[in-house]
């Protein structure tokens, strides 16, 4: 009974684990092209 109830568990682990990837399926094709701009709020030595 106990080894039934961790191979259950241990499926549901695996099948969650190996289910759909939460990436977007194509880039946004509105930033390309862009560059990330740094945080002005931050001091120049610290950049």
């Amino acid at each position: 009974m106990k080894y039934t109830v961790l191979v259950a568990i241990l499926l549901a682990f695996a099948l969650t684990a190996c289910g759909k990837p939460t990436a977007p399926d194509s880039p946004d094709v509105d930033s390309y092209g862009s560059t990330i701009q740094p945080d002005h709020n931050v001091p120049a030595e610290h950049q």
